[in-house]
């Protein structure tokens, strides 16, 4: 399928977060755009981010400590802002709340990381919820970066995530300090290859699968797509896994699911999600992975 069929075909589905990835990163639609403005209000109205959402008490919050997998806050609002959740949006106050009081409490027993303030940057200025604290969560971020580059799969995971958040904290706050911790984090990833091993092998065939979501984790399409925000798509590292991604297109022009790092329901071990984001399987497309795959090759200047 030519890449205009598949936009189509896509942009007629009801799914509104489908819609919206569509048109702004396929069909390469202004951010602002009245259209894409009305896709995330609808996005923020749909089942699935009222799923996300059915865990909030009277008080605005959920009754979890914010970072429980997957179901804090914390992960919550990481979610809204991956799939496009309205920005603005005062409901989430209590949550951003909830979050941040955690992520700067002196007393937090978790590490500085990206899969916390990394991400946290990420969904307080997606959403466009910060009240003032992201500049102190990415200047802490940014101040952790010599301890935080190592070379296993979880340390790609927490850098590439940390690059995400620091990257639109450079952007929109034209800092200095997040941009400089954003060119040595994309030079530590791009000499990797984003997902390699120095003898050119994956860190982990986890590593060289497609999921959705990633959360914490690291896969060569999440490296892509975090390269693509921050304008390091176009290095000539990112061949092997835009090459990859090629390899995995199916015949319909979409893309699989073909692992997962969560559970649906409440079990209470962990890695519990109330939605459920397409069971893997090779041979069968799983729209999240399609949306993300698509804008990225779309990105890289690709044919598909």
């Amino acid at each position: 399928m030519s890449t205009a069929h598949i936009a189509r075909a896509l942009s007629a589905l009801d799914e509104p977060f489908v819609r919206y990835k569509i048109r702004l990163n396929v069909s390469a639609r202004p951010p602002r755009e009245r259209e894409l403005r009305i896709l995330r209000d609808e996005i923020r109205e749909s089942v699935l981010v009222r799923t996300l959402l059915a865990e909030l008490d009277a008080t605005g919050r959920i009754p979890l400590p914010p970072s429980h997998r997957w179901r804090g806050a914390h992960w919550v609002l990481y979610m809204l802002a991956d799939l496009g959740s309205a920005p603005r949006d005062k409901s989430l106050w209590a949550l951003r709340d909830q979050a941040c009081e955690w992520l700067l409490d002196p007393d937090r027993p978790e590490p500085i990381c990206g899969a916390l303030e990394g991400n946290a940057l990420y969904y307080l200025l997606f959403l466009e919820i910060d009240d003032g604290r992201a500049d102190a969560l990415a200047h802490r971020l940014a101040g952790r970066l010599p301890k935080a580059l190592g070379h296993t799969p979880a340390a790609f995971g927490q850098a590439l995530t940390a690059l995400r958040g620091l990257a639109l904290h450079a952007r929109l706050r034209a800092d200095h300090t997040s941009g400089d911790a954003v060119a040595r984090l994309a030079e530590h990833l791009l000499a990797h290859h984003l997902y390699q091993k120095p003898d050119g092998r994956p860190l982990s065939a986890d590593c060289a699968s497609l999921h959705y979501p990633c959360y914490e984790h690291c896969d060569f399409l999440f490296g892509l797509k975090v390269m693509a925000d921050a304008g390091h798509l176009a290095d000539a590292r990112c061949r092997a896994a835009l090459d990859l991604l090629k390899s995995k297109q199916l015949a319909d022009g979409s893309f699989p699911a073909e692992r997962k790092h969560y559970r649906v329901g409440r079990v209470g071990k962990g890695d519990d999600s109330l939605v459920d984001w397409g069971r893997p399987n090779r041979s069968r497309p799983n729209l999240h992975v399609t949306c993300d795959a698509l804008g990225v090759l779309h990105a890289a200047g690709e044919r598909f």
